[in-house]
């Protein structure tokens, strides 16, 4: 399953990141608990999406002022519809897995179900092999124990991010509550600007709860030839990833704020919502 980490990368994060991390902690100013303060205090009363923040569609952000400011809501391509069909499949498989519902199918009828069927088949198959194995290892446990160490996820976990200048209704692809790391999907290569995602999902969770939010993975699901390939980003939430988050989210404020058209980018990528506004 997407979420679960294989043995290799738990070696990398327990013999590599962690004591990285204990050498390098992250300064207290960037941890989303201090949200009221400078750097993190947002500069201008307003809330802006999670996704407008950390995706670098348009180099000039145009299309945080196409959305935010002219109303407008873009195109979804085929991409963009096939990447909230995995999102949604792999959330709705781990809620029925988390039930002990693993006998649910997907019957595909298109390119777009076919995927989603290789990605919950995925889901399920890994939810049940842990649910097994877990059951097997933790005779006398209950089953709400069980499941909650074997299949320890939060998918579409819902949270607010305003204390950061975000929107009130923020949605994580999953934090592993017992390994204390965040995900975020990707149905596509591996984007440059990926980290930013993890890191907006980090400092959210530190500004509610409370607690330290270090390590994030970016998962990056591709689909070839009816086969899925799935990659892992596993990452250091550092200071210099918060500081960046921090920047794009107050220059993109400033955008809103002052209602000015930044302008056409030098190129337009051809996944753009808002491609045929700049032609």
């Amino acid at each position: 399953m997407v979420y679960f980490l294989n043995e290799v990368e738990h070696k990398f994060i327990v013999l590599n990141l962690r004591p990285k991390i204990r050498v390098n902690p992250v300064p207290e100013e960037l941890r989303g608990w201090n949200w009221h303060s400078p750097p993190l205090k947002p500069y201008y009363d307003l809330k802006l999406p999670m996704y407008l923040i950390c995706n670098d569609y348009c180099k000039t952000g145009r299309d945080v002022y196409m959305t935010m400011v002219e109303g407008k809501r873009g195109e979804e391509d085929l991409s963009i519809r096939l990447g909230k069909a995995v999102h949604d499949a792999i959330a709705k498989a781990v809620r029925q897995a988390r039930r002990l519902n693993f006998q649910a199918r997907i019957e595909p009828d298109d390119a777009i179900q076919s995927a989603v069927k290789a990605v919950w088949d995925y889901t399920m198959a890994a939810c049940r092999s842990a649910y097994l194995k877990a059951r097997a290892e933790q005779p006398y446990a209950s089953e709400e124990d069980v499941i909650s160490t074997s299949i320890p996820f939060l998918v579409e976990h819902r949270m607010d991010g305003s204390l950061l200048g975000c929107s009130g209704i923020i949605s994580v692809d999953c934090y592993d509550y017992l390994r204390n790391i965040v995900f975020d999907v990707k149905v596509t290569a591996m984007p440059t600007n990926a980290r930013l995602h993890t890191t907006g999902y980090a400092l959210v969770i530190e500004s509610l709860y409370e607690i330290p939010v270090d390590i994030g993975c970016t998962v990056s699901i591709s689909f070839r030839d009816n086969r899925m390939s799935v990659s892992k980003d596993i990452h250091f939430i550092d200071a210099n990833l918060r500081s960046w988050w921090v920047e794009e989210r107050d220059r993109k404020a400033e955008i809103v704020y002052n209602q000015t058209d930044p302008g056409k980018p030098e190129s337009c990528p051809p996944k753009c919502m808002f491609r045929n506004e700049c032609l």
